[in-house]
């Protein structure tokens, strides 16, 4: 063999090493940024991952539009489906909407399972519903209820709902009225005291009273009191299927009075009532008058001086 063909088979080896530890290294750089990458199907290759997702994705569609129902005699054939989708593109965010959501109820413990990884994926960080979804399962179709775990789902999907207001504020009613339930369980409470005591211990919290200011977790210690207040009305408000303990209606009177003093409310009904009013107007319990005339007792509200007497303005 001529001096000239070992050199070029040596520079080919060489070359061929060096090429294949290179790859190695930024296959390991990219699992590194991109977690996900290592559960990409080994096949299609060359990038046409995505593309055939798409493809997958409308016979998926196709398939699902077929059926009546996901029932037990297709259930497998579904999952089978999903799984060969996550495995092409696991970032594909409709998937877990319209696809996961589909075995819920026939099979709510594969879908949490999917659902947890779509939570964990770094690229889909910023998507709310993801893991509302997750926490939705956990306590809908779960037997039994998981609502230990779905509190973090649901407190997950209402710091990731960024700026949309209405969003947040459905996934924070969520993750309250779940924290009710699981304190209910534990203190053998009534459910509905049990959300009064979480949002009053949440307004007293550090979260309004500490240096932040009045921002609490949802964004509004506001926001917080008007949850509080329609806590407190259910209490009050009994029904066909609910009626309230006398402990549990002292208790609700009680809270009212420490949050909402200024804010006038009769504590047998929390009907708001008006200033010079002696009995509430909603259900005829006596009430504390206020905004009347210290000296002359006429409704003087907010008046600085009483236009009767001239008396400064007062309030009992």
């Amino acid at each position: 063999m001529k001096k000239g063909t070992i050199i070029h088979v040596v520079v080919m080896v060489v070359a061929v090493i060096a090429g294949t530890m290179l790859a190695i290294k930024l296959n390991n750089d990219q699992r590194a940024l991109i977690p996900e990458k290592a559960e990409l199907a080994a096949i299609p290759v060359g990038g046409f991952h995505k593309f055939a997702a798409d493809v997958e994705w409308m016979l998926f569609v196709n398939y699902m539009g077929s059926l009546s129902t996901v029932d037990e005699s297709n259930v497998e054939d579904v999952i089978g489906r999903l799984e060969r989708l996550i495995a092409l593109d696991p970032n594909l965010d409709k998937l877990y909407k319209d696809g996961v959501s589909s075995i819920a109820i026939q099979d709510p413990e594969k879908s949490i399972e999917l659902l947890k990884k779509a939570c964990n994926n770094s690229q889909l960080q910023n998507n709310s519903e993801i893991p509302f979804y997750t926490g939705f399962v956990m306590v809908q179709h779960l037997k039994p209820a998981n609502y230990k775990e779905a509190v973090d789902y649901f407190k997950m999907a209402a710091e990731r709902s960024g700026g949309l207001q209405e969003m947040k504020r459905q996934y924070w009613g969520y993750y309250y009225r779940t924290r009710a339930k699981l304190l209910a369980q534990a203190e053998n409470m009534d459910e509905r005291l049990a959300l009064a005591e979480i949002l009053y211990n949440e307004l007293q919290s550090e979260r309004f009273t500490g240096s932040a200011g009045a921002a609490g977790m949802d964004g509004s210690s506001i926001d917080i009191k008007d949850r509080l207040f329609r806590a407190l009305k259910d209490i009050k408000t009994p029904s066909e299927d609910y009626t309230p303990t006398k402990q549990v209606l002292d208790r609700a009177s009680e809270i009212s009075q420490k949050v909402f003093a200024d804010a006038h409310l009769c504590l047998n009904c929390i009907q708001p009532y008006g200033p010079g009013e002696s009995f509430c107007t909603a259900c005829g319990t006596a009430v504390q008058v206020w905004g009347q005339c210290n000296k002359c007792h006429k409704t003087i509200a907010g008046a600085k001086y009483c236009p009767y007497c001239g008396t400064a303005a007062a309030t009992k």
